[in-house]
């Protein structure tokens, strides 16, 4: 009983200990990332997204940024909905497009922990410790995000990747979330889903060639799921509509005439084979991935030993099918830059939350603390060999 006792004051002294450096070192990293924000000027295309793209003038109202982005779908690409916020925080100038990529970035991390949340296949008790709960999620998604991005300062900092990357996924993984909650039954339907799912869902899709598309299919399967346990499932409104609705946006999005005249300028690209895009592919996924894959299958190993099942529910095998899937459709494009695997780290990073928050809650342990304590602890170093650059 000794023993006992004893191991349960030090297990009790090592959560202490580790929530409180979390307290001092989540705001240190969120202090960091927006000093990080503020090293790294508009540079490259954000020069060219700063001017009206029809005149060549310096953007000065919204009314510039329309005629930008009617430009830029006929003669650039499709990303219009994702460019025209681009263009809104070139607008504003340098220091408060670094505390909107701030805040985004926050939302951002709010959403995963919300999301690792949906795939746990029991909700943690309420209550006691909630607030501590929010904490160390919030620090481990934090963590993982800025630790395992393919390319942090080309995703997160520099102006033109973060709107493209960091915004969209903001309203992406909002979509997400409204279909993994209904597979739960006993979850209710998110508030005003059925008013606001048709706009989320063209937004969705109109925001990046690959997420868009892989948000449409786990619409779909969710939607075909709920549909073969009950035909007459009121949700089967709404959630056809938000999978017609991010379809729409993915094909505005994909076959924009300037995606076509882009194309036109990248023969050289568009001469590789089916095999070297393959290998391309594989390739990206050891540079761009392994992070992320490496954390997943520890988090999953580290379950398995923990549980007694071991098996991973339905919400988060769908949901890394659909990383999958955002990965793979990239595979019709001639280039791959890392950036664009940040989406499917994410997916991939909410998975491992979620499977690491179950190990932590079967037996009581203080993995996930200490986890979150060392992700941050990382991350930290990634911003600060960017801030030192």
């Amino acid at each position: 009983m000794g023993k006992d006792r004893s191991f349960d004051l030090k297990r009790k002294d090592l959560r202490m200990i580790t929530a409180a450096a979390q307290v001092i070192l989540l705001p240190a990293a969120v202090f960091m990332l927006f000093v990080s924000n503020r090293s790294v000027p508009f540079m490259m295309d954000d020069i060219w997204y700063s001017t009206n793209l029809e005149t060549g003038e310096k953007l000065g109202s919204l009314t510039d940024i329309l005629v930008s982005q009617k430009w830029h779908y006929i003669n650039w690409g499709g990303r219009s909905w994702t460019h025209g916020f681009l263009q809104l925080s070139l607008m504003s100038g340098e220091l408060c497009a670094d505390i909107i990529n701030t805040l985004m970035t926050i939302l951002l991390v709010l959403e995963m922990y919300i999301f690792a949340g949906m795939l746990r296949p029991e909700k943690a008790p309420a209550g006691k410790g909630k607030g501590r709960g929010v904490l160390c999620g919030g620090a481990l998604c934090l963590g993982l995000l800025i630790t395992c991005c393919p390319n942090f300062m080309m995703s997160m900092l520099w102006q033109a990747g973060c709107a493209n990357y960091v915004y969209s996924s903001v309203w992406i993984l909002a979509f997400m979330m409204v279909y993994i909650r209904a597979v739960d039954d006993a979850a209710g339907d998110l508030p005003f889903a059925k008013l606001f799912i048709v706009p989320l869902g063209i937004i969705t899709g109109w925001s990046t060639e690959n997420m868009g598309p892989a948000s449409f299919v786990l619409a779909f399967l969710v939607m075909a799921h709920t549909f073969h346990k009950n035909r007459k499932d009121r949700r089967l409104i709404w959630m056809a509509e938000g999978a017609v609705s991010s379809f729409a946006g993915s094909v505005i999005c994909i076959l924009a005439p300037g995606n076509f005249v882009r194309k036109d300028e990248s023969l050289e690209d568009l001469s590789l084979s089916l095999s070297d895009r393959i290998i391309q592919m594989f390739r990206g996924a050891g540079e761009y991935l392994f992070p992320a894959l490496l954390v997943l299958s520890v988090s999953y190993l580290v379950y398995r030993r923990s549980t007694q099942s071991g098996k991973i529910n339905a919400k988060t095998a769908l949901v890394l099918f659909t990383a999958l899937l955002s990965y793979g459709a990239m595979i019709a494009s001639p280039h791959y830059p890392d950036r664009a695997a940040f989406g499917t780290c994410a997916l991939i990073e909410i998975c491992a939350v979620s499977l690491i928050s179950g190990a932590a809650d079967e037996n009581g342990s203080t993995l996930k603390e200490t986890a979150a304590v060392l992700l941050l602890c990382s991350s930290m170093f990634v911003m600060y060999s960017v801030i030192s650059l």
